[in-house]
């Protein structure tokens, strides 16, 4: 009898035992709890924007609705599709000649560039472009204009990929020209959309290219005439192609695509013109250093003595689902 109550004695310190192994446990997940949702808040609180998102297309649509003279032009604040764009009103370079243009921002074949441009135009001011086109005109091709504003950045929103009325962070997109500190200028590249029956971001890639961004500029009227060029924010860009991996799109390891700058047959990069608003995102590129790294790289020169880039599409979720799904 003594050895049965010894043993329910036993029985009931161990139960006890046991409770309090639950007790505590059930404290430390609620301690792990309270942690985890902590540091989330922590992480919220970093990465969250202090400011609500201006809304781009909300006020595009406003200024497309709003009457003919009451504001000024060309617009500076537009949607198309799933991105807005929105310029300065006021012009980093209010009016600088063609050829001066050219000589800053060292792009020797914008005079040729605009008047192949204006000859695809026709009589309109806004029809889609493509690359692809054979050079035409002559460096010092004649056109009805001699000078240009320009634009040093642009801002550009999307809507969310799987919420339409989801508004993203606006991006930047710089376009300065070369000086001191940056000796071949300080450009960031694009996605821009070359062929009007796909639609970013559903379409990915498909019917898009990534170009590297030189010049926003707007035509200037000469003195005592009205030109429709006036109106037409335009973009010079430098075209990359990607290269083929393994008969892939993509490089299996990294699943990322590799892009080089592409080229005429003489060795000139690929330059066109084109109409701000097919620029449908901003890219992240990556120089692709191979094996080793030229020890010559800087930070602004690395983008110039690349032969080759990655095109970083987990930079930012949006994106990623632009070129994954």
């Amino acid at each position: 009898m003594a050895t049965c109550l010894s043993a329910l004695g036993d029985a009931d310190n161990t139960h006890d035992q046991d409770l309090a192994i639950e007790d505590d446990g059930a404290e430390d997940d609620e301690s792990n709890m309270a942690v985890n949702e902590d540091a989330m808040a922590i992480l919220k609180d970093i990465w969250s924007s202090r400011q609500s998102v201006l809304d781009f297309f909300g006020i595009a649509e406003r200024l497309r609705a709003a009457l003919p003279g009451s504001i000024p032009h060309p617009v500076h604040m537009f949607s198309l599709g799933a991105t807005a764009l929105h310029i300065s009103h006021w012009p980093s370079i209010n009016c600088i000649s063609i050829d001066k243009a050219a000589e800053l921002f060292d792009i020797p074949d914008l005079q040729g560039a605009l008047a192949d441009y204006l000859s695809h135009e026709g009589p309109h001011a806004q029809n889609f472009h493509s690359f692809g086109r054979q050079w035409h005109s002559p460096p010092d091709a004649h056109l009805p204009f001699s000078d240009l504003q320009v634009w040093y950045k642009v801002h550009l929103q999307q809507k969310s990929y799987h919420n339409s009325s989801s508004l993203e962070p606006v991006f930047k997109i710089n376009a300065h020209p070369p000086d001191h500190t940056w000796k071949y200028g300080c450009h960031d590249m694009a996605i821009l959309q070359v062929d009007a029956c796909h639609e970013w971001p559903a379409s990915g890639l498909t019917g898009h290219t990534v170009v590297d961004v030189h010049l926003i500029m707007c035509p200037m009227s000469p003195r005592g005439l009205r030109l429709v060029w006036d109106d037409c924010l335009l973009v010079y860009v430098w075209q990359f192609d990607i290269v083929s991996q393994q008969q892939a799109d993509v490089d299996l390891a990294t699943g990322l695509h590799i892009l080089k700058q592409a080229t005429h047959a003489l060795g000139e990069h690929l330059g066109d013109i084109f109409p701000l608003d097919q620029i449908k995102s901003y890219a992240h590129l990556v120089p692709h250093f191979s094996e080793a790294a030229d020890n010559r790289f800087t930070s602004t020169n690395s983008f110039h003595s690349a032969q080759s880039f990655w095109l970083n599409s987990y930079f930012d979720k949006e994106f990623y689902y632009a070129l994954s799904l």
